[in-house]
């Protein structure tokens, strides 16, 4: 015979699991043994918690894109293609081209003045003895960009040697044939006997002829007119109207 170890009464069947007396569970095995089972499978999912977590650690996904990210310039690779030019030596004068002209009636000698170096920049010009008439000096050179991009804009510094009659004192930029810069001494740039710098745009090429000229009309007595040679630059800007 088998009791109900809750509250004593007899049991009507040896495998009961309920009492009939106060209602408690009197068959224990299956409860422990769904216990076991729990633990066991609540341990087996800890485990496998741990390890998934490991995982993650050691592959982890990829990281979150911030603001900041979203904000940070672009880089750009692509290099510069501006020709920066000096005079600093008879070097840089010598692939360049140039020519001197007079005109009117000779008080004495006209000459060529230079090309040449002096305190550090280059000069060329006239030096002139004239009774009345005018005088004109060019240099000339082309320049390819080996890019192939090419340039639409060209800046020069330089000065003109100063003159009694600034407005006859002038100078010319001409790009690919075609005056891009024309002045007299009375407008700055360029000056009368100051260093200027004058920037000019003409439409793209990735091959340019620069042509420079400076004189006087009128001219007359014995005066040099020559123009100093400090620096071209050669680059592409953006947002130019040519």
């Amino acid at each position: 015979m088998k009791f109900c170890p809750h509250c004593g009464k007899q049991l009507q069947f040896e495998h009961a699991e309920i009492c009939t007396g106060c209602g408690c569970r009197v068959n224990t095995r299956f409860s422990t043994s769904n216990r076991l089972v729990a633990v066991i499978l609540i341990a087996i999912f800890a485990v496998l918690c741990i390890i998934a977590a490991g995982i993650f650690q050691i592959f982890p996904g990829p990281a979150e894109k911030t603001t900041q990210n979203l904000i940070d310039p672009v880089i750009t690779t692509s290099e510069d293609s501006s020709l920066f030019v000096t005079w600093t030596s008879m070097d840089d004068w010598s692939t360049w081209e140039h020519s001197a002209s007079w005109s009117g009636k000779m008080a004495g000698p006209c000459t060529e003045l230079g090309p040449r170096i002096v305190d550090g920049h280059g000069e060329y010009g006239t030096n002139v003895s004239l009774y009345a008439g005018s005088t004109e000096a060019s240099v000339w050179r082309t320049f390819s960009d080996p890019s192939g991009v090419g340039w639409n804009t060209l800046t020069l510094v330089g000065s003109l040697s100063a003159s009694d009659v600034p407005t006859g004192r002038w100078m010319k930029i001409e790009v690919n044939n075609n005056v891009v810069f024309s002045s007299d001494a009375t407008n700055v740039p360029p000056g009368n006997g100051i260093v200027f710098t004058i920037p000019v745009h003409f439409p793209q090429s990735k091959n340019v002829k620069v042509k420079i000229s400076n004189g006087q009309d009128p001219a007359w007595g014995g005066s040099p007119f020559k123009m100093g040679y400090y620096s071209m630059r050669l680059s592409l800007e953006k947002n130019v109207g040519t």
